[in-house]
C-alpha cells in the first residue's frame, strides 16, 4: 500500500470515529451508561483489543490474524430500529468482543443478553464489569461460538465479515436446528449465499470504518410478517 493510500485510509477511519462519537454523545445522558463507558474506556487504556485478539488468534492457529472489529454502537441502534426488534427479546452475540454493543443493548434497549466470545481476558473484564454494575440481564460466555450449544433465543447477531465458508456453513447447520421464529442479523452476507432454506427478509445500508456495507435480517423457511 503507498503512503498517500495509507495517510487517506487513515485520516477516513479517524473522521468514521470522530463523527460517531458526536453521534453516541446522546448515550452519555444516561449517568449509569456514562459512569461505565468512563471506567470500560480506563480498563482498555493500556489494552489494545487489536493486539490482544492478534496474539490470540496467532497463538491459536500458529499464524498472524487480524480478524478483530467491533459494530460502532450507532449502527446497532439504526439495526435495531430498521428490523423493529422489540425489546423483550434475548439477544445473543456471537464474537463479542470487548462486548461494549452488548452492555450498550441492555443499558438502552432493556432485553437479555447473551454474549459469546473466545478470548479469555475479554470475559473477565466483561464479567467484573458485569458484577460491578449488578447486570443480572447479560451472560458473557468464554465459548467457541462454532461448537456453543445455541438455544432459547430470539435474535441472534453474526458480524463474522472474514469468516471463511465452511465456518458459515457450521454456523448454519446449527442455525437450521432453532426454532423458525428465530431472526438472524449478518453483516455483507445473507444466509441464502450458502444455504437456501433461509431467506433475506429486509436488508439496509450499514457503515464500519472500513467501509459501507449491508445488514440483512434472515430467517428460516417461508417468509413472514417480522
Amino acid at each position: 500500500m503507498s503512503i498517500g493510500k495509507s495517510i487517506f485510509l487513515t485520516i477516513r477511519v479517524k473522521f468514521f470515529f470522530f463523527t460517531h462519537f458526536l453521534k453516541s454523545i446522546k448515550y452519555y445522558l444516561n449517568l449509569r451508561f456514562l459512569l461505565f463507558d468512563l471506567l470500560f474506556s480506563l480498563a482498555y487504556f493500556f489494552l489494545n483489543p487489536y493486539r490482544i485478539s492478534r496474539k490470540f488468534l496467532e497463538k491459536k492457529f500458529n499464524k498472524k490474524i487480524y480478524d478483530y472489529g467491533e459494530t460502532p454502537i450507532i449502527e446497532m441502534e439504526k439495526m435495531i430500529k430498521f428490523f423493529k426488534i422489540p425489546s423483550n427479546t434475548t439477544f445473543l452475540e456471537l464474537g463479542a468482543g470487548r462486548g461494549k454493543m452488548s452492555f450498550w443493548l441492555y443499558f438502552f434497549f432493556k432485553c437479555k443478553v447473551i454474549a459469546i466470545e473466545q478470548i479469555p481476558i475479554f470475559v473477565k473484564i466483561a464479567n467484573f464489569f458485569i458484577k460491578l454494575f449488578r447486570i443480572k440481564k447479560i451472560e458473557f460466555l468464554c465459548k467457541d461460538m462454532f461448537t456453543f450449544d445455541l438455544k432459547d433465543v430470539d435474535i441472534i447477531y453474526l458480524y463474522g465479515t472474514t469468516l471463511p465458508t465452511d465456518e458459515i456453513k457450521t454456523l448454519i447447520n446449527k442455525f437450521k436446528k432453532l426454532s423458525a421464529r428465530v431472526k438472524i442479523i449478518t453483516i455483507s452476507y445473507t444466509l441464502n449465499q450458502y444455504d437456501k432454506d433461509f431467506i433475506s427478509e429486509k436488508s439496509f445500508d450499514i457503515s464500519f470504518p472500513w467501509g459501507k456495507t449491508k445488514a440483512y435480517l434472515n430467517i428460516k423457511g417461508e417468509k413472514k410478517c417480522f
